[in-house]
């Protein structure tokens, strides 16, 4: 399949009505993501009245004014508009039941979400990505305080920290760590100067970001479900096929053939052991609304979410009924069958694991890294598209960018195509795409 270059709206213009079976994207959250033009809502090609009204009159529709939430209330609204107006070519594309993932930032999710459903979609779910890597980006407000006075802070030592420019006296640019979306940048502890300083001492104005929601929408049906399936292929997700294995073979799912199942798997960190008893591996857990590419519910204390190690059962069936406090073993014949089929041990992180992104993911050959600050991890999409494309269905990715989508369906043998507007981002992920599946096709 292709990378094809231009303005998603544009190209999607070009392309049949019903003709695409699934769409899996990370758009553009609106946020002003360090500084790059294609983040700025201010500066997306879709114009809310607001902002029209202000060009007519000859004021600048973009310049913010007054305090409050007014002050960028169209900024947000252009976001909105300039969504609605890609997913009206997204839906008109899509096929009668065809689903459409679109990763969103938490402040700007409501207006993707609302843009998407006013484009005719009907929103189905909220997907959760969680991660334990996102750094803080917090004002200190102590810092602010006296840098507003003009007063200068005492350094009082460095702590732990272990930075070579700061060794050399240098101020810190920042150490990637394999993310260049989050890099560490570290700066000496200071103390307050002034007695405000010193009351605001510890205080920020962000909390550290830990998920992105990704907004799961379907074109609606012609007809039922089952008439919907087959009539278009689409409307259905694959739960078999995204399930999360308790087992070496069956985690993660979906995996790929140029991928090594065991260096993938996370015994190293305690989230699966292994299964009790023999024969065919299970199929594995059913697919959550919550996906984590970090093992962030290891550690802590016995018997409580966020720490400790649980065993799945013995692999029996069991029968319950209701009482005042909950759900009780029950003896047979009566009440609802549960089933614990897996008898695997671990944390409650291997109830919704798929892996974060290795540092190869960014990496060609040559040893380039990957342009693009944003970069999802391939076996985070590689769920997603095996959860919404059906067999010998085609995905279209309009916003590529950095090419996951592209690398992931090439490995998976899934007809895809991208859309992206930027040459250097299309350029690397054509390389990147051409890199790696150079890697395949070297002999064992």
């Amino acid at each position: 399949m292709s990378v094809l270059r231009g303005d998603c709206v544009e190209v999607m213009a070009g392309l049949a009505d019903n003709s695409i079976d699934a769409i899996v994207t990370d758009p553009p959250y609106g946020l002003g993501f360090m500084g790059k033009d294609w983040d700025d809502s201010r500066r997306m090609q879709s114009f809310p009245p607001s902002a029209i009204a202000a060009a007519e009159e000859g004021r600048d529709p973009y310049r913010k004014t007054g305090k409050g939430p007014s002050a960028v209330a169209f900024d947000r609204s252009a976001f909105e508009a300039w969504t609605e107006r890609w997913a009206r070519e997204a839906y008109r594309i899509l096929k009668p039941g065809g689903h459409l993932l679109a990763f969103g930032g938490s402040r700007t999710y409501h207006r993707l979400a609302a843009g998407i459903e006013d484009a005719g979609f009907e929103i189905r779910d909220q997907l959760m990505w969680v991660y334990a890597s996102g750094f803080p980006k917090s004002l200190d407000v102590s810092k602010a305080i006296d840098k507003a006075a003009g007063a200068e802070r005492e350094v009082v030592g460095r702590g732990d920290i272990v930075c070579s420019f700061l060794d050399d006296g240098l101020p810190c640019p920042g150490h990637h760590g394999g993310s260049t979306s989050s890099p560490v940048i570290h700066t000496m502890p200071t103390a307050p100067a002034t007695d405000a300083a010193r009351e605001w001492s510890g205080w920020g104005t962000a909390l550290k970001p830990a998920h992105e929601p990704i907004v799961m929408a379907r074109k609606p049906l012609m007809g039922t479900v089952a008439q919907n399936v087959q009539e278009h292929g689409t409307g259905a997700l694959n739960i078999d096929g995204c399930r999360i294995g308790t087992t070496v073979e069956t985690w993660p799912v979906s995996r790929a053939k140029p991928l090594n199942s065991r260096s993938m798997h996370y015994n190293d960190v305690n989230v699966v052991r292994e299964t009790v008893g023999t024969g065919d591996a299970p199929p594995g857990r059913w697919p959550a609304n919550v996906i984590l590419t970090d093992p962030v519910f290891d550690g802590g204390w016995d018997g409580v979410v966020g720490g400790g190690e649980t065993h799945s059962g013995s692999g029996v069936r069991v029968t319950t009924r209701p009482r005042n406090n909950g759900w009780v073993n029950s003896s047979p014949g009566g009440g609802v069958e549960a089933v614990d089929n897996y008898g695997d041990t671990g944390t409650y992180s291997r109830f919704f694991l798929v892996p974060k992104a290795p540092s190869r993911e960014r990496t060609l050959s040559d040893g380039r890294r990957s342009p693009h600050p944003t970069q999802k991890p391939e076996a985070l999409i590689r769920h997603l598209v095996t959860m919404v494309t059906p067999p010998g269905g085609i995905v279209l990715d309009p916003f590529l960018g950095s090419g996951t989508l592209g690398v992931v369906c090439e490995a998976l043998g899934v007809r895809w195509l991208g859309i992206e507007r930027a040459d250097e981002y299309a350029d690397w992920a054509e390389e990147r795409i051409a890199d790696r599946k150079a890697k395949w096709e070297v002999p064992g």
